[in-house]
């Protein structure tokens, strides 16, 4: 029987209550919906949604799955057992083995067999030995195949037969000629302490290291026979693959291990020796970093506000605006990349589309927000967005950096990232926490350890990201001086009011008053209420950093407040109401005189203008309605400006019964251009497409328990998975199959070939007719037989 048809049998015969818990824990595999067992049985066997699955293993699980597929022979009907794994795992027993099994079946990635010696045999997804790689439990690749793949490693195995047999090893004087891997193969099973005792003192060591990792790097030399590399070689016990490397068989490496397949099984995730810091400082440093993200924050949007943020042609934003925007902030340049990456998560700042700059966005929801508020929409922000700032500024695989804000910072994990990291975080304080109340300091190796446990096949993934993470937890408030806070721990349970209400109750009352100095300086003594340090941000320049900030007045920055629409009685009312000292005189001279000078010169729009020496047409045409829309403005007796571009103007004019002549000779060009102010559309919220709702599960339990048993009239998808299968067995058996195509003109054609490889869409035959290869692509293909013998028969 098919390896799909079977475990739709096995699909079948589950509990509703088990298909739910498979449909839950791999809801690709019924994304889009399936008709029948037989279709949920090929989408499961696919190797995109086994690879997928394997991604949420554990270590222990994962290590049991993959002795499960070195250990079970595809082609016999005799499974994996409880009792014959325990063989092959160092310290367990059949009852500890039999819950890992059973996981790894309610996944689907094993199917059962029959029951063997009262124990239920379990059977590996075919697609495995394809998604574990060539190197599953670490261990590198049989005798026999590389024997085959290498004909010339084949003679020096049998080479290394005789120097086995001249060194006195039992076994070695068989008939190794005639199938030397299966010779050697049968040395390591039971004669391995002689083969060491014969090998050279440091062979152990070697062995050690490429027993946890085949592979390894060794340069080809000439050196003596007697190293531990080169006695191996000479043996066929290690095989070189070209000048570097080196691999070590699987028989090798699992005599290396004592004969087993996983040396040791750590059933539960590590527990670090970690660093302690108490609890006050802990919180100190968390509610610390709180007011300083914060405050920075809305330092930012005032000079965007004030002038916002050019951007690249490749994408993002270059050095000089980071570096004009640290002058500014008074901070070093990395924090510029992780405020602005923040500020844009936040919707704080968004990208115009019509002049390509950042802008601060529209409407100052910001400024009017209490503090608990702002640092929950930022962590908000910061949880489900799907980039990662901490990669900004890092190197891309072609050697270009990676710049703010662009779109290579992208990474559709960094959402799940985020949150198994808070998780564990959770997890490793608890179980660390010190009796004294202290905190465990939580470094980033740790954590990415702590995550590999969980999720071993993601390591890369961790190591990249995790570390970045860390540092915008601490950012944010989640660790205070590496520890977990109580922020931290509220936000890792989704109790996110929980933590709101926490940070109102830590944080002291916003200030409404500063102190005026006749330096013309003020001095914010702690956090002022937004809208007055909204307020005192334009009318005086901030200078240092920290909450007791200090502020500059100069004619510059009060003419900043005057361009905003105030004037001296405004300004001063405002200084006088908030300031806990009276408004010294050099700062009211400045205001008065600056506002006294204001204006003398008036600046507006104007596009083009009409001049004319007839002084009754000027005005009878300023007084038309009809040209009100032109934004038409006298200057002079003969001079009329306008708002409209000359073109514009001068076609309006000619509607209205005037003959204008265009003045400069070149035709006038007009641009359209979206209205200005207008923002730019908001990029669409991801969706995760592996989400199953209620109605789902249950209306695709209803179709796979309307349409019977499988294995009748299945779907085009199990057919074609099955044909494939039926071809990769074939390959792996080296059998013949008669196979229904259609060629190049259309016509269908039935043909037996050997079946030599299965990738990328592709089949590579080989056809006995005409003794030449030829590629088959896979949808070309209507049905796949295997025939016995090496029939040519068409």
């Amino acid at each position: 029987m098919s390896a799909i048809r079977a475990l739709a049998e096995d699909l079948v015969s589950r509990s509703d209550a088990e298909l739910r818990r498979l449909m839950s824990a791999r809801p690709d595999v019924v994304l889009p919906p399936v008709p029948d067992f037989a279709a949920l049985a090929a989408r499961a066997s696919t190797r995109v949604s086994v690879q997928r699955a394997l991604e949420g293993l554990n270590t222990p699980q994962l290590m049991v799955l993959e002795a499960v597929v070195l250990t079970t022979n595809l082609d016999a009907a005799v499974g994996a057992t409880a009792t014959g794994l325990k063989a092959s795992i160092s310290s367990m027993t059949a009852k500890t083995l039999e819950p890992f099994l059973t996981q790894l079946h309610e996944v689907a990635l094993l199917r059962t067999g029959p029951a063997a010696r009262g124990r239920r045999s379990y059977f590996p997804l075919e697609s495995l030995h394809e998604a574990l790689g060539p190197y599953p439990a670490g261990l590198g690749r049989p005798l026999a195949l590389l024997a085959q793949q290498y004909p010339e490693y084949a003679a020096r195995m049998a080479a290394g037969l005789e120097l086995l047999s001249a060194s006195g090893i039992p076994g070695a004087a068989g008939p190794s000629a005639s199938d030397p891997a299966t010779t050697l193969a049968a040395i390591l099973d039971t004669s391995w302490d002689a083969v060491l005792e014969a090998a050279p003192s440091a062979t152990g060591d070697l062995l050690e290291k490429l027993a946890a990792s085949p592979v390894g790097s060794a340069k080809a030399g000439a050196s003596s026979t007697a190293t531990p590399l080169e006695w191996l070689l000479e043996r066929g016990l290690l095989i070189r693959l070209d000048a570097n490397h080196v691999e070590l068989p699987r028989e090798v490496g699992i005599a290396a291990r004592g004969g087993m397949i996983i040396p040791s099984l750590p059933a539960s995730p590590p527990v670090p020796q970690l660093a302690a810091v108490r609890a006050g400082l802990r919180d100190n440093a968390a509610f610390g970093a709180i007011a300083e993200t914060l405050r920075l924050v809305t330092e930012l949007l005032t000079s965007v506000q004030a002038e916002p943020i050019a951007t690249l042609r490749t994408g993002g934003v270059g050095v000089r605006e980071i570096r004009r925007l640290a002058d500014a902030l008074r901070v070093d340049r990395v924090q510029v990349a992780w405020l602005l990456e923040l500020a844009a998560l936040g919707r704080l700042i968004v990208l115009d589309p019509d002049s390509s700059r950042w802008m601060a966005a529209p409407g100052g929801s910001w400024h009017l927000a209490e503090r608990h508020e702002q640092w929950l929409r930022l962590v908000q922000a910061w949880l489900d967005a799907e980039r990662a700032p901490s990669l900004a500024g890092g190197q891309l695989p072609t050697g270009s950096t990676v710049n703010v804000l662009s779109s290579e910072a992208t990474r559709t994990d960094a959402p799940a990232v985020r949150r198994r990291l808070l998780s564990a975080a959770d997890a490793l304080s608890a179980e660390t926490e010190h009796d004294d109340g202290r905190a465990p300091v939580l470094d980033a190796p740790s954590l990415v350890e702590r995550l590999t446990w969980h999720q071993p096949r993601l390591r890369r993934r961790f190591s990249r990201l995790v570390p970045g993470m860390v540092e915008e937890l601490g950012h944010l408030g989640l660790l205070g001086s590496g520890a977990l806070t109580g922020l931290g721990a509220a936000i890792a349970q989704d109790r996110f009011d929980d933590a709101a209400a926490t940070l109102r109750n830590a944080l002291p009352e916003p200030l409404t008053h500063f102190v005026l100095q006749a330096d013309l300086t003020a001095v914010a003594p702690g956090y002022l209420e937004p809208g007055v340090a909204r307020e005192l941000a334009l009318l005086a320049s901030a200078e240092g950093q920290g909450p007791a900030t200090v502020y500059r007045f100069s004619a510059q920055s009060v003419r900043r407040a005057l361009d905003d629409g105030q004037d001296a009685v405004a300004i001063l009312t405002f200084l006088e109401k908030h300031s806990a000292t009276n408004v010294p005189q050099p700062l009211r001279y400045l205001v008065e005189d600056t506002a006294a000078r204001y204006g003398s010169l008036r600046v507006g729009p104007a596009s083009s203008y009409v001049r004319s020496d007839d002084d009754a047409a000027l005005t009878a045409l300023l007084s038309d309605p009809a040209a009100a829309s032109l934004g038409l403005a006298r200057l002079a007796p003969t001079v009329v400006t306008a708002r409209a571009t000359p073109a514009e103007l001068a076609a309006s004019l000619r509607e209205l019964g005037y003959s204008p002549a265009l003045e400069g000779g070149a035709a006038p060009r007009v641009t359209l251009r979206a209205a200005a102010g207008s923002a730019p559309s908001s990029s669409a919220v991801r969706t995760n497409p592996w989400v199953l709702t209620e109605t789902d599960l249950e209306a695709q339990m209803t179709v796979l328990r309307g349409n019977g048993r499988p294995g009748t009239g299945g779907g085009a998808e199990s057919e074609a998975m099955i044909g494939l299968e039926t071809l990769r067995t074939a390959i792996r058996t080296k059998q013949a199959v008669r196979m229904g195509f259609a060629d190049s003109a259309g016509n269908s054609t039935r043909q037996v070939f050997v079946p030599l490889s299965v990738h990328a869409g592709r089949v590579r035959v080989f056809d006995p007719e005409k003794e030449t290869e030829r590629v088959i692509s896979v949808h070309r293909i209507m049905d796949v037989e295997t025939v016995e013998g090496a029939s040519t028969d068409a």
